[in-house]
């Protein structure tokens, strides 16, 4: 279903490319007009920075929700003062970036819920960087075993309710340094199994309603110049989850995270992208198997249904190039592979999982290069569609 709308919307756009100039431009046109409806700016008296705004309806097909629809959309911002030079009153660009706040609602056909709104706010000269995510989500999820290579006929429908709560504050140590802490929360409720089903006999941790609590420590080098999605620049981010029962806890585990991200211009006279992701997940202890490490969604390893395979540990990357077309109308190519593994010794070059695929983007904020993305990726024996506003990564 999902490769048929993607199609649909290649036929749909393939025109583009064949019609004269003026009726290119006609149509651009008609689309920067529509766009124009689902975004804005709000000014400020006591800021010369005005609030983007951004909003996009969403309508998805998942086998396992039926037909989602709901909104999704982006509030970019800078402080008051991002950008003065208290000296001269001028105002310099590249002093502060662009914070930004996200969310997503999302309704289906079979009465489930999805939001989760999240954050990254830069304080004035980016002295402290706060980033966080508050989540409700009410949804059916597959479920095929732990390990690298589960079968397929192993799929098995369970269904759980998480509210999840996460806050991290970074302190500016030195140049682009950053030392970060702040804590999660997570409440799975209501879960539901088949009984005698494959999650009953594997005997997993956190079958039953559960909640995690834990501290929250990161060390960052971020020097990209856009937060919203970068074009030049590095970021590398180690993250550390301790969960312990002395904070409320019903589990002691610990969970590390990793994130390095490079963006490069390849040519100069063009406005061509290359980025770069290694992204790790090592979970150790007693860790419910709905915190476990899952590869696949729409972020990473696309193409694969997100917890395909899940397990201990993680560890995947992604090349992505995105290219500029016409106007606002961009076109990505990517490719990544990865794995998941109960140890790091299990971790073997034949066993990675390929991905692969296309994407046409439509910039709703140009001066931003925030984009809407429509991805076709295909896997290993799997393929997916994905829509959404900003880019993977």
């Amino acid at each position: 279903m999902m490769r048929k709308l993607f199609l649909s919307f290649l036929l749909f756009i393939s025109p583009c490319f064949y019609v004269s100039l003026s009726a290119q431009e006609k149509l651009f046109d008609l689309a920067d007009k529509v766009v124009d409806l689902f975004s804005g700016e709000i000014s400020l008296k006591r800021n010369p920075q005005p609030i983007q705004w951004v909003v996009a309806p969403v309508v998805v097909y998942a086998p396992e929700t039926s037909w989602q629809f709901g909104l999704g959309g982006k509030v970019l911002f800078k402080p008051r003062r991002a950008g003065e030079d208290s000296r001269s009153g001028e105002t310099q660009s590249g002093e502060t970036r662009t914070s930004v706040v996200a969310f997503a609602v999302r309704f289906t056909l079979n009465k489930q819920f999805f939001s989760s709104p999240d954050y990254t706010i830069f304080s004035y000269k980016e002295k402290f960087i706060h980033r966080g995510e508050i989540a409700y989500i009410r949804f059916p999820r597959f479920f095929y075993g732990i390990g690298n290579d589960t079968p397929i006929e192993n799929e098995e429908l369970f269904s759980s309710t998480l509210l999840s709560v996460e806050h991290l504050t970074y302190r500016n140590i030195i140049s682009k340094l950053y030392a970060g802490v702040g804590f999660r929360f997570a409440s799975n409720f209501d879960i539901q199994t088949i009984k005698d089903g494959l999650v009953d006999r594997e005997g997993l941790v956190g079958t039953i309603n559960n909640r995690v609590i834990g501290w929250n420590f990161g060390l960052m080098y971020d020097n990209r110049d856009n937060a919203v999605a970068a074009t030049a620049g590095f970021l590398a981010e180690f993250r550390q989850r301790f969960y312990r029962r002395y904070l409320g806890s019903d589990y002691d585990y610990t969970v590390g995270l990793m994130d390095f991200r490079h963006y490069i211009k390849p040519f100069q006279q063009r406005k061509d992208v290359v980025a770069t992701q290694l992204y790790g997940y090592f979970s150790f202890g007693d860790t419910p198997f709905t915190e476990l490490a899952a590869l696949g969604g729409d972020m990473i390893m696309r193409g694969y249904y997100k917890g395909r395979y899940l397990d201990n540990l993680l560890l995947a990357a992604q090349t992505e190039y995105r290219m500029r077309v016409w106007r606002n109308l961009g076109m990505v190519g990517f490719v990544a592979f990865g794995d998941v593994a109960e140890k790091f010794r299990n971790f073997r070059l034949p066993d990675l999982k390929p991905s692969a695929g296309i994407g046409l983007r439509y910039a709703l904020i140009p001066e931003e290069n925030l984009n809407i993305r429509l991805d076709f990726a295909v896997g290993k024996a799997t393929n997916n569609f994905y829509i959404n506003i900003s880019e993977a990564f």
